[in-house]
């Protein structure tokens, strides 16, 4: 009888480790950041770039939600799908220029989603793990009701699965009608990014077809 029981337990036990390794495993991201784990323990746990349609993205944030829309009062979240034939072009170091195609089968599927903060969220002073690598960016704004432009600098986080956290790298100052005013400041966050993953980008976008 106690055999008995003792290989029930332990059965039990090893379910409860086998259902932890599944649903650790069934997170694309394993990199999210701690309190905005948005795939990992977040209304998207059930999508997956590269996977899921705008149907999936329906039955997770309703009828409505196909582009942009609320994820929750804090949130903003925008979809990319593979709407068209998406091309991938490379230069090696030689100069050989390399095109590859998207792979029919995923027309239609999720290319990519981005949340926004609807309030200012600073990220300075956090320390991202190895696993991200550190790039940047900048663009020219629209110019102003006095016609001037400005440069905005961003600081990117990414990680091998498709994973972006996407800061502001300098502060912003309106110093217009004599009056400052602060935007934004340097290390908040802009966005975070769910991409596809390198390994997934091989598998889906291949090379012509020899005739």
């Amino acid at each position: 009888m106690k055999t008995a029981n003792l290989t029930v337990i332990f059965s039990f036990l090893l379910m409860l480790v086998f259902v932890s390794a599944s649903q650790a495993q069934a997170n694309p991201y394993p990199n999210e950041l701690k309190g905005y784990e948005f795939f990992g323990n977040g209304k998207f746990k059930n999508l997956k770039v590269g996977v899921s349609t705008k149907a999936d993205v329906k039955k997770v944030l309703g009828d409505t939600c196909e582009s942009v829309c609320d994820y929750d009062e804090n949130w903003t979240v925008s979809f990319s799908f593979f709407d068209n034939n998406w091309i991938k072009t490379n230069t090696d170091p030689k100069g050989i220029k390399t095109v590859k195609y998207l792979d029919e089968r995923y027309l239609g599927k999720l290319r990519k989603v981005e949340l926004r903060p609807k309030k200012q969220i600073s990220f300075a002073d956090i320390s991202f793990p190895n696993e991200f690598s550190k790039l940047s960016r900048s663009e020219v704004t629209k110019k102003n009701q006095e016609n001037i432009s400005k440069i905005v600098t961003y600081k990117l986080f990414q990680d091998s699965h498709g994973l972006t956290y996407e800061l502001f790298g300098a502060k912003d100052v309106d110093n217009t009608k004599n009056r400052e005013k602060t935007f934004y400041n340097k290390g908040d966050l802009y966005s975070i990014i769910y991409n596809l993953s390198k390994e997934q980008e091989k598998e889906m976008f291949l090379l012509p077809k020899s005739k």
